[in-house]
């Protein structure tokens, strides 16, 4: 099955799709991106994902040329093309094509873009046994609540996860405070209680979370947003990280501590299950 891009109104094969080189999201990173879940070829919390990209275009002054139902039409129809029943949809607008000497440029056209291609599950081990993660100072810009194309210290953590043999990157500030994973949120089970940062301007709130968060009020969970240090990660009972991709995954390793008994918790694995059960709900309206 093809994986496809969608530029401007054209739909190509993913590898063979261009942009123009003056384009301001490849010359600054002048733009910002959504990426969404199809699950058994529907995709999953589209509204919720087009209030942060809206959200997020208003923060940096793109003004998107078509409407919200539009793109939502295109995002259906891309999916239904490529005929994948578990794929990832990533949406991308920048700022559009002009001089390099002119970075407002304040008549240019944004380039809109997207692309669909499988997304393979998680594998079932690390469902079941947890996964390893290091922790990385977070040294990234002042506005990390906007989903933005400047992810290279995100991507440098990343990196810094693979040559430690690690699934996720937990970032820090120079006190010790974690804020997030370089691409997720982190949660901290104290007892029976779920911690996780406030949405305070210096994370990404994930729709992963907005949608688990909704869960964990919903089914009676002990639950709080306040702030906890890496130390205090390390000691926590349970450990998980939320993102579009992985969902719900438990953290059994930081920085080689084994955290808690070394598997996927009790509340990590029903949080998982209720987050299914969730999908499934919506998938099937």
């Amino acid at each position: 099955m093809p994986e496809l891009a969608w530029v401007n109104g054209e739909i190509t094969d993913l590898y063979d799709a261009k942009v123009p080189f003056m384009d301001h999201g490849y010359l600054f990173g002048y733009g910002v991106y959504e990426a969404l879940k199809v699950y058994n070829g529907q995709p999953f919390s589209v509204e919720e994902h087009m209030d942060r990209f809206e959200r997020s275009m208003k923060e940096i002054r793109i003004k998107p040329e078509l409407s919200r139902k539009e793109t939502i039409e295109i995002i259906n129809d891309l999916v239904a093309k490529s005929e994948y029943q578990d794929a990832l949809v990533y949406l991308q607008i920048t700022r559009g094509v002009g001089p390099r000497n002119n970075p407002s440029l304040p008549k240019a056209k944004p380039t809109l873009s997207m692309f669909v291609a499988y997304l393979p599950p998680i594998d079932d081990s690390f469902r079941q046994n947890g996964v390893k993660t290091v922790i990385v100072k977070d040294d990234r810009w002042a506005h990390p609540h906007i989903k933005s194309l400047n992810l290279l210290p995100n991507i440098l953590a990343k990196q810094i996860a693979e040559e430690n043999d690690a699934f996720e990157a937990i970032l820090a500030d120079k006190d010790g405070i974690v804020t997030e994973g370089a691409s997720s949120n982190v949660y901290a089970v104290f007892k029976d209680t779920i911690v996780t940062r406030p949405t305070d301007g210096r994370i990404l709130s994930g729709i992963t979370r907005l949608v688990l968060c909704k869960i964990i009020q919903q089914n009676g969970f002990n639950y709080k947003e306040d702030y906890f240090t890496t130390e205090q990660l390390k000691e926590a009972d349970e450990v998980f990280i939320t993102n579009t991709g992985a969902e719900v995954l438990a953290v059994s390793d930081i920085d080689g501590t084994k955290i808690g008994n070394g598997l996927c918790g009790p509340i990590t694995k029903k949080l998982y299950d209720l987050f299914i059960q969730e999908v499934n709900r919506e998938i099937r309206r």
